[in-house]
């Protein structure tokens, strides 16, 4: 309930910015991949995919800045790849709500065709679970909420249509305390690919 008392808190904070200067919002699907990896688990490499998708509400806070929230479904995790890795992957999933400001930029067919993006994105733990040679087994050591920071750029091909690449990285560790031998610390970060419709 927490995620969700957050997410309309934002909504109504973005509401009333918009309200005062006579702005309106504009909401978007969004769908795309992830491509993360986590610190600490002896893996390297952006190797887990997973899904990234839910919805965007931005309204205009000044003529070329932008403000966004987003409430997303996001699978994250690592995975050892390679013809001689032992099989192994981590999978969590988290439901994720990032709050970001962009600056619009390049205007052309009266909107802006680029957005360059920064921002911090909360995420509430959902599932997480190991699978290495011995089978699959759900992980109990891992914090339920994640604090992040995010930076990337979104391109507008038309005013309805839009893809952005971003970079997040954990500011807290995913873990607790109680960890399997061997790893260290863990900290997550990923790469994420969208597309964007506008309604």
């Amino acid at each position: 309930m927490r995620i969700f008392k957050i997410c309309i808190l934002s909504v109504v904070l973005l509401s009333s910015m918009s309200q005062a200067q006579g702005q309106t919002f504009r909401s978007a699907i969004v769908a795309g991949l992830n491509a993360s990896q986590i610190n600490g688990d002896l893996i390297a490499g952006f190797n887990k995919l997973g899904i990234q998708a839910g919805l965007r509400v931005s309204t205009d806070l000044k003529e070329k800045i932008e403000a966004s929230v987003e409430l997303l479904y996001s699978q994250r995790g690592s995975r050892a790849s390679g013809k001689f890795a032992s099989p192994f992957s981590i999978r969590i999933n988290y439901v994720e709500m990032p709050l970001i400001i962009g600056f619009k930029d390049w205007l052309k067919d009266d909107y802006h065709k680029i957005r360059f993006e920064a921002g911090l994105s909360y995420g509430r733990l959902i599932h997480a679970e190991q699978e290495d040679a011995t089978g699959t087994i759900d992980i109990d050591y891992y914090n339920q909420n994640d604090i992040s920071w995010l930076a990337g750029a979104t391109f507008f091909s038309s005013e309805r249509l839009a893809f952005s690449a971003r970079f997040t990285q954990s500011l807290n560790y995913l873990s607790k305390e109680n960890l399997p031998t061997g790893f260290s610390k863990l900290r997550g970060f990923f790469l994420s690919f969208r597309a964007l419709y506008f309604l």
